[in-house]
């Protein structure tokens, strides 16, 4: 019994069963309202049906699964994941580009600074063209 008078008793909106427990049932599974526990159980045990696009790389389009994808860089504006070869391109590509300023092509230092999407530049800047950049807007 309840601090004040006791717990209400809830149904649940699969099985229509009274139970005192009741569990959330997850986005998912599109359920409205609570879950007795073998329902929710039962549910758990159900695979769910992912989206065609999330084991799909955005650079090749090839599909190698799920455990060998990697999340690119947020400066390479990519949405969704990439295959190892794929990522090893990116990575090398995104090296070069960090070698030598975008505007004026002078050695970058330890910190290079990615230039703004505003800016209408891809690749790196060196901080006299970055703040040039800056004044600018």
């Amino acid at each position: 019994m309840g601090l004040f008078g006791g717990k209400k008793e809830e149904y649940c909106t699969v099985c229509n069963k009274r139970t005192p427990r009741t569990s959330k049932p997850k986005k998912e599974w599109n359920i409205k309202g609570q879950l007795c526990a073998k329902c929710f159980v039962d549910y758990m045990k159900k695979p769910i049906a992912k989206k065609k696009s999330d084991d799909i790389c955005v650079a090749c389009g090839a599909e190698p699964g799920g455990l060998n994808l990697w999340k690119p860089k947020k400066e390479w504006q990519l949405q969704g994941w990439l295959c190892e070869p794929c990522l090893r391109e990116w990575e090398k590509s995104d090296n070069e580009l960090k070698k030598n300023c975008i505007v004026c092509n002078t050695k970058l230092g330890f910190f290079p600074r990615y230039a703004k999407k505003e800016w209408n530049l891809k690749g790196y800047l060196c901080k006299n063209c970055w703040n040039a950049q800056e004044s600018k807007t």
